[in-house]
């Protein structure tokens, strides 16, 4: 009886005649899917008329349980119409638990305890902590939790990113500006923030070109790098040429009208995102930078903290300018030239020259022309040459050209020369390099004088704010409001006539004029003798006593 069952069962159901063969431990989890399924197929069998004991105690075998508990089953299934089992009694997530998780933060403990409070309050048992833990477990992602915890960008971490399809070189670059965790040494000696802008390549992760600037990263950045990823050469390297698409971040820098004039005119479009990982190749570069460049260098913001205030190195002897600069065109080399990608399999360099698309190259006037800041100010050419920014600037080819109206081009952070372009018909003149260079000590004392000034400025500025601060303290504390001693002039007299009418006894209506007329304003001296007051005439009242 037990071989033709099995022949029967295994062509009604393949899938336990596989899964019958294998040995191991128990189903787990999975026991509650498969019950569905032989149950499903249990009561097909029976409506069937075809269902046996074979049928049941096979079941029975593959899911590792008594031959009454599958009847067991079946009978509920019969029951129920369902072969789904009945569902036990659990937590449910509702709206509620939810605002409470919303209101704590995504905190499941301090959750609890709100929840325990209403439920006493309303008389009924609260839920277990655990029984709450498996609830949100079950029912919510933990996307969704982090999105409670941290806010919605948190939450996106937790999506799955479509892949982008595969481009071609200079087909698509990504632009951003990153922060160098550090400190560099100014010529003029002072201490001064770091910034990088720079360009990759998303086809082959080619850093097509970068910039640094002191202090802070502004426009004049953006086109510096620009110009640097376009031009191509012993000192720009061999990538270059104009890419399609550029994505760049809502940094006001890379918005600006003159950054977007200068895409526009040269024919290469601007993509905002609206997420880091929407230009994720950038972004990884920003981190690969941050772990295997800046981390290694002196004065390192992030270095390991020896106690709750110093970290190690802190004291080291800064990085000039000069030197962060050389350091990192190296580090750029070394990542074009030398790192192998995962992705590619391939050097930087290599799937660049390996990627056969046509470039799209760029003429230098154009390059002088759109890649160039420009003020838009008329200038005049004068004896002395052109006045640019305090300084003068003598033209290569100004023979016979003084008087002649221009408008100035510059490369941002390369003050040595500018471009000259004439106001009538945008005619380039050429270039022009520094008349005078102011020495060293100059430019020190005077960078000495405005740091000067600004310490002035700030102790005046910080002044006047604890001057503030103590003139509406009064004003800025918490507390029900107070009313202030003071009144309006109505208010004072009133109250003095009213405290002078207190103190003048009462008289006839028809004699009170009389008798104010002789009541001094402000009273008698102590020492004074007084006489009473005149009283009525008891027979006569309309008469005055002598």
């Amino acid at each position: 009886m037990g071989g033709a069952p099995v022949s029967l069962w295994s062509l009604a159901c393949p899938m336990f005649s596989v899964m019958r063969m294998t040995d191991g431990a128990g189903w787990g989890e999975d026991r509650a899917l498969l019950r569905t399924a032989a149950v499903r197929r249990l009561l097909a069998l029976r409506t069937a008329g075809e269902l046996t004991t074979g049928h049941v105690r096979l079941v029975a075998q593959s899911l590792d349980v008594r031959i009454r508990t599958v009847w067991r089953w079946l009978a509920a299934a019969q029951e129920s119409g369902s072969p789904e089992p009945s569902p036990r009694p659990r937590l449910e997530i509702t709206d509620e638990i939810i605002e409470v998780l919303a209101d704590c933060l995504g905190n499941v403990k301090r959750a609890h305890e709100e929840l325990a409070r209403r439920a006493l309050a309303v008389g009924e048992r609260p839920p277990g902590l655990s029984t709450l833990h498996d609830a949100i477990r079950r029912d919510l992602t933990p996307g969704f939790m982090a999105g409670l915890r941290q806010g919605v960008p948190a939450a996106r971490g937790f999506d799955p990113a479509f892949k982008r399809p595969a481009v071609h070189r200079n087909e698509v670059w990504e632009a951003d500006h990153q922060h160098a965790p550090l400190r560099v040494v100014l010529p003029d000696g002072s201490l001064s923030r770091v910034w990088v802008t720079w360009y990759e390549d998303r086809a082959t992760s080619m850093v097509m070109g970068w910039a640094v600037t002191a202090s802070s990263a502004h426009r004049d950045s953006v086109l510096a790098a620009l110009r640097s990823a376009v031009l191509t050469g012993e000192d720009y390297g061999p990538a270059g040429g104009l890419p399609s698409l550029v994505r760049i971040d809502g940094g006001a820098d890379f918005v600006s009208k003159a950054v977007k004039d200068a895409f526009g005119a040269l024919g290469v479009s601007l993509h905002r995102v609206f997420s880091p990982r929407h230009k994720g190749g950038v972004e990884r570069l920003n981190r690969t930078a941050v772990t295997r460049f800046f981390a290694d260098l002196p004065r390192y913001a992030g270095a390991p903290l020896l106690d709750h205030r110093r970290r190690a190195g802190e004291d080291d002897p800064p990085l000039t300018f000069e030197a962060f600069v050389g350091l990192l065109r190296d580090w750029v080399e070394r990542h074009n030239t030398v790192d192998v990608l995962h992705r590619t399999g391939m050097t930087p360099l290599e799937a660049w020259q390996a990627d056969t698309t046509l470039l799209r190259e760029v003429s230098a006037p154009d390059l002088r022309a759109y890649m160039l800041s420009s003020d838009d100010r008329p200038r005049k050419i004068t004896s002395h040459g052109v006045q640019f920014h305090g300084r003068y600037y003598m033209p290569e080819d100004g023979v016979g050209r003084t008087g002649t109206r221009v408008r100035v081009r510059f490369m941002p952070h390369h003050a040595h020369e500018i471009d000259l372009y004439t106001t009538a018909g945008n005619r380039y003149l050429g270039r022009a390099v520094l008349a005078d260079e102011a020495t060293e000590d100059e430019r020190r004392q005077v960078l000495k004088a405005r740091a000067a000034r600004d310490r002035e400025l700030r102790r005046v500025i910080k002044r006047s704010a604890a001057g503030r601060r103590e003139r509406f303290a009064a004003s800025t504390q918490p507390g029900p409001p107070r009313r202030l001693p003071r009144m309006t002039s109505a208010q004072a007299a009133r109250e003095l006539n009213a405290a002078d009418r207190a103190q003048i006894p009462a008289v006839p209506r028809q004699r009170q004029r009389a008798t104010e007329r002789y009541t001094p304003r402000l009273g008698p001296a102590p020492d004074w003798a007084v006489p009473l007051p005149p009283t009525p005439d008891k027979d006569s009242p309309n008469e005055e006593r002598p």
